[in-house]
């Protein structure tokens, strides 16, 4: 760099490193940068510094600094300080449509800000000083030296203010006036230019945008117009329609997807934390799983048909601690009785990891069948929380089955692929597919591969899930107890049984089966035709419920002792003893009963003799030699009898003593 006829001047090889010749000429040709000196043998062309437009000039000056100009601008540069209610002003501030300025804007200002202040106190002082030494300074001097410096001091403090003397002045003015609002640049808040100026404009649009259809940009623009050629409105463009679908697009998912789509992508969630331990919280759901298997059917013409596209449903009961799938069941469609099976898998389960069948605490489902099941959940959970309705993320279930699915039924030859709505990138090869469907698996080989992919994740969960049955509190243990298990899991035979001499005799799986009760109430109630609830898998216990239901005993198999005592082996005493125990019991119970009947009776004749006397002539019973009359005689005449000699054989525990009071016929009965 040098100087030219008082003019600072670089050469083509300075500007080199901003711009390129052919950039530098064209600029030269419109004018744009003033050329000093033309270039001859050994002599470069020079280019007016103070000409090049405001990026390249700052540039400049920042990478060959001009010792006189620097020194020049030195005492405005170490004059401003940073204005840090302008900094917090400007971060504050939003723009009518609710933006806030962005980042390198919000600088800019507050340097702006900062070199008009450090202006306002140099023109001050410079103002004061006047009164004393009766220097004169001049304004239109003052501004065209601070323009002259802001290139110069533009690296450090990057700013956009007029670097034209009059224009910097004016805004100097406007500042003064208007604070820092002035120095935001009218292009932020200027809607003169734009086609959708109003309120009613932008409703107009965003009705269109969001309509059912789902309409393209130019459909919409070609909607608009038709409606604007009526109002005296402007024409748009295509372009303008995508500029405010994006605007809109919060307002407008719900009309172009459907609120469930809406919920899904657009309204906010709720983050929850995974439960600490087993048995707090379990989520059930169906699923359709990706995998095909090959069936033969038959067709109306009675000609068999072999189809390929067949997808078994599992329903998986899930325990949200670690996403281990405590029930599962496989079916050809989801329906309350698969749901049924899968919890009976679940309760089952608890026991073979923890000895004892177990409750939820907390039980979450889909609304599905819920009139039906909703019985059956207020058993398997103390709490019942259903989702909200078309909420797939309220369950954690959704995205578990997209995790098995990617993690084993990708890896097998009859995988369907992901859902309906996934990429069609990320879809296996339907025309593989078609030529490998003869090597699909049948019904029960694809079930078998379903089984496969639950059981190795309980394998895999299984040491880390029973661990944390540690952290699980007492008050949280709800047992299932074998009564309730049966009663609304078990399986009925479809037949009604009454009680035999050998107790209960149902037709269990094809097998006539004996069941009894050590309870005495089971046999007071010989009358009651009994149904029978068993589970498949374990058929010693099974549960007697009376029609009504206001009756229910649990039953066990009767033990079957040997005829021979050769072959009598351990245990057989134990059993035998605790049958002639019920029966003694049984015996005691009858005796017991039986007696505090006769004592009652004999009490109540006692006291209402004269009113239950002519039950006597009415009844014409005899004693032991054949007279009646006699009996009725001697208790007219208040002789006292000995009924133990008239009843030879009295009542057990109840042996009727002489009396002063006269007998009554129902001692003589």
């Amino acid at each position: 760099m040098e100087y030219y006829n008082n003019i600072l001047c670089a050469t083509q090889t300075d500007l080199s490193a901003l711009l390129s010749i052919n950039t530098l000429m064209s600029m030269c040709q419109r004018g744009n940068v003033e050329r000093v000196r033309r270039g001859c043998f050994e002599t470069p062309a020079l280019y007016s510094v103070e000409s090049l437009p405001t990026k390249y000039k700052v540039e400049v000056y920042r990478r060959y600094p001009d010792l006189k100009a620097q020194s020049e601008a030195k005492p405005l540069l170490d004059a401003i300080e940073t204005d840090g209610a302008a900094i917090a002003w400007f971060d504050a501030y939003t723009l009518p449509d609710g933006r806030h300025l962005p980042d390198y804007k919000r600088i800019e200002y507050s340097n702006n800000a900062a070199i008009l202040n450090c202006c306002k106190r140099i023109f001050e002082r410079c103002q004061s000083q006047r009164g004393k030494n009766g220097k004169h300074v001049k304004k239109g001097e003052f501004w065209s030296k601070v323009a002259k410096a802001l290139p110069r001091i533009a690296d450090k403090w990057p700013n956009s203010l007029p670097l034209n003397a009059a224009r910097l002045q004016e805004k100097y003015r406007l500042y003064l006036e208007n604070g820092y609002e002035a120095l935001i640049n009218g292009r932020f808040m200027n809607r003169h230019a734009a086609v959708i100026d109003s309120e009613t404009k932008e409703d107009v649009l965003l009705r269109l945008i969001a309509d059912r259809r789902n309409l393209n940009d130019v459909q919409i623009s070609e909607l608009f117009n038709c409606i604007a050629s009526k109002m005296g409105w402007k024409q748009i463009c295509a372009g303008t329609i995508s500029r405010y679908r994006e605007k809109f697009d919060l307002e407008s998912a719900a009309g172009r997807h459907g609120m469930i789509a809406f919920n899904s992508g657009k309204s906010m969630t709720v983050k929850r934390s995974r439960p600490t331990a087993p048995l707090l919280y379990w989520t059930a759901d169906g699923w359709d799983a990706e995998l095909l298997y090959q069936q033969v059917v038959t067709n109306k013409a009675g000609h068999s048909v072999t189809t390929y596209n067949n997808r078994l449903t599992m329903v998986v009961v899930l325990d949200t601690c670690i996403n281990y799938p405590i029930g599962y069941a496989i079916g050809e469609h989801e329906n309350p009785s698969l749901i049924k099976e899968a919890l009976r898998n679940a309760v089952n389960h608890t026991a073979e990891l923890f000895g004892h069948r177990y409750r939820t605490n907390q039980f979450q489902s889909d609304h599905y069948a819920m009139k039906t099941m909703k019985p059956l959940y207020d058993v398997i959970g103390n709490k019942v929380t259903p989702a909200r309705v078309h909420n797939a993320k309220a369950k954690v279930i959704e995205p578990y089955f997209g995790d098995i699915n990617t993690r084993y039924c990708q890896f097998m030859p009859n995988w369907s692929g992901f859902g309906i709505t996934s990429s069609k990138d990320k879809q296996p090869n339907t025309e593989a597919l078609n030529d490998l469907r003869h090597k699909f698996p049948d019904r029960e080989g694809c079930a078998s591969q379903l089984v496969f992919i639950i059981e190795s994740e309980r394998k895999r969960l299984h040491d880390q899930y029973v661990a944390m049955f540690a952290n699980l509190s007492d008050e949280y243990k709800l047992e299932l107890s074998d009564e309730q298990y049966l009663l609304n899991f078990g399986c009925e035979t479809g037949y009604k049984n009454t009680i035999e001499a050998s107790g209960l005799r149902p037709t269990i799986e094809g097998i006539k089966r004996d069941y009894d009760c050590f309870d005495i109430r089971f046999r007071q109630l010989s009358h009651i035709k009994w149904t029978v609830r068993y589970d498949p898998a374990d058929t010693k216990h099974i549960l007697a419920v009376s029609e009504d239901g206001s009756h229910r005993f649990m039953l066990e198999e009767k033990y079957v002792q040997p005829m021979a005592l050769a072959e009598r082996k351990e245990g057989d005493a134990e059993q035998l003893a605790r049958v002639a125990q019920f029966n003694k019991k049984l015996g005691a119970h009858i005796t017991d009963r039986l007696g505090k009947a006769w004592e009652t009776t004999e009490r109540l004749m006692a006291e209402h003799a004269n009113e239950l006397d002519p039950l006597l002539s009415r009844m014409l019973i005899c004693d032991s030699n054949g007279q009646h009359k006699d009996r009725k005689n001697i208790k007219r005449g208040n002789e006292v009898i000995d009924l133990n000699k008239i009843l030879p054989n009295p009542a057990p525990e109840a042996k009727l003593q002489k009396s002063d009071e006269d007998s009554n016929l129902f001692d003589l009965y």
